[in-house]
């Protein structure tokens, strides 16, 4: 097998996108918000974590490498496989499929909502029993503040699979890369820069 870090990226990458296929071939129903949150919190987290470690094992296999090295490898792979499904994403739900994009929208927004009236319940019965009659009135204030911005996000029918939505979200993504990068690379080091 290649330790080529853009190669294996290239693998992530087609991963990634047989998991976000198999999701809406598979689960375009009702919770597909929610299917497709857990596999990318859960599923995908921890497939880019491990293949990030074995990665950068592979290339210090047999051979010394230093710091620079094993941060380069672990993070190459994860840039390829993360900016070309994002990339892939972007262009699918905005110019393939755009009712997938509209549904997840929806969903997103509904999730909000029940979210905030949760919330808001369990507020509502602490601010009750508050001895200061204003926190009852600052939770409905906020509440009602919260509700309408997302009732008009609906409205609008806000896409949340924008250009710069999605760049803004994989400015998130980087750093975890980068955080990750940096673990992989201290543990997996067995050589001084200068050595």
């Amino acid at each position: 097998m290649t330790k080529n870090p853009v190669i294996i990226g290239l693998v992530l990458y087609g991963i990634t996108m047989l998991l976000f296929f198999g999701v809406y071939y598979f689960f375009a129903n009702a919770n597909y918000w929610d299917t497709s949150m857990k596999i990318n919190a859960f599923g995908l987290t921890f497939i880019y974590g491990i293949t990030a470690f074995i990665s950068t094992y592979r290339l210090r296999k047999g051979t010394r490498i230093t710091y620079p090295q094993a941060f380069k490898q672990s993070f190459v792979t994860l840039f390829v496989g993360g900016f070309l499904s994002m990339a892939s994403m972007f262009l699918f739900l905005n110019y393939v499929d755009t009712s997938a994009r509209d549904l997840l929208n929806y969903q997103y927004i509904q999730t909000e909502l029940n979210n905030l009236e949760e919330a808001y319940q369990k507020q509502k019965i602490d601010a009750a029993h508050h001895k200061d009659s204003n926190v009852v009135v600052d939770l409905e204030k906020s509440y009602k503040e919260a509700k309408e911005a997302r009732e008009i996000a609906l409205k609008e029918k806000r896409n949340y699979f924008s250009l710069e939505f999605l760049g803004k979200l994989f400015g998130g993504i980087l750093l975890f890369y980068l955080l990750l990068s940096i673990i992989i690379a201290a543990f997996l080091k067995n050589k001084k820069r200068y050595e």
